[in-house]
């Protein structure tokens, strides 16, 4: 299994690495490449599920970018670590088992690595601290696909991201009864280099048993410099909905 960690390389271009994971989703359902991790902090995008309903978007300047994950609209950018696990799952493939080990995986990572007492909730994606006064807040999105046998999208976990500028113009995840949470918000300071170098290896663990081949040997590849970086027009859109 290779881990494409773009982090070296800065802020990346959310288009770009969705195009990239597109191209690579094909080689990889076809057997011609190896299952990959991509791990990445994007320059600020806002995206939009198949599930995303006009409503969950009040503020029309927002650039959204629509994408073929499920779920709704969310926001990445600075601070918050994106894991897309592009790999071919065993079959008969069980996606309700797949969604479960890639939570598992971050629930796993958060409890061991940061003690913080995070839970699924029922009928809602990703992973949650419960809220003291009624509002549970989501510290890690996750939206996924599954197509030809070959997975794609994964996780965002908000390691420290800034509260003035992440989710602005949008209802995160449609939830208009929920918040976000951070970890720099629960009091606990990474980077987001660290996260995912802490984060990787419980994801692997947990998502194991559900690939058609087993992930070992695993190697780290950095990108090339600047090739994810991005452009003009997208750093342009990064400036998000004006006031």
């Amino acid at each position: 299994m290779r881990i494409l960690n773009l982090i070296p390389s800065g802020l990346t271009d959310y288009s770009v690495v969705n195009d990239f994971q597109h191209a690579l989703h094909d080689q990889v359902a076809s057997g011609q490449a190896e299952d990959t991790l991509i791990v990445a902090e994007f320059a600020p995008a806002w995206t939009a599920g198949r599930h995303t309903k006009p409503e969950d978007i009040p503020d029309s300047t927002v650039p959204i970018i629509h994408v073929d994950r499920a779920g709704s609209a969310t926001w990445h950018g600075p601070g918050q670590v994106v894991i897309y696990p592009i790999v071919r799952l065993r079959e008969p493939v069980d996606l309700y088992a797949w969604i479960r080990s890639v939570e598992n995986g971050v629930l796993q990572t958060l409890r061991k690595e940061w003690g913080l007492p995070v839970e699924r909730i029922e009928g809602r994606a990703g992973v949650w601290l419960r809220g003291s006064q009624g509002r549970d807040r989501k510290i890690c999105a996750i939206g996924l696909k599954v197509a030809r046998g070959a997975t794609m999208h994964g996780i965002a976990l908000n390691v420290a991201i800034d509260p003035a500028h992440a989710f602005s113009g949008i209802i995160p995840c449609g939830l208009t009864d929920a918040d976000v949470a951070s970890l720099s918000w629960e009091g606990i300071y990474s980077d987001v280099p660290h996260a995912a170098h802490l984060l990787v290896p419980h994801l692997i663990q947990s998502i194991t048993p559900q690939l058609a081949t087993r992930p070992e040997p695993i190697h780290w590849e950095e990108a090339p410099a600047g090739a994810f970086a991005p452009t003009a027009s997208s750093e342009l859109q990064s400036e998000g909905p004006t006031q």
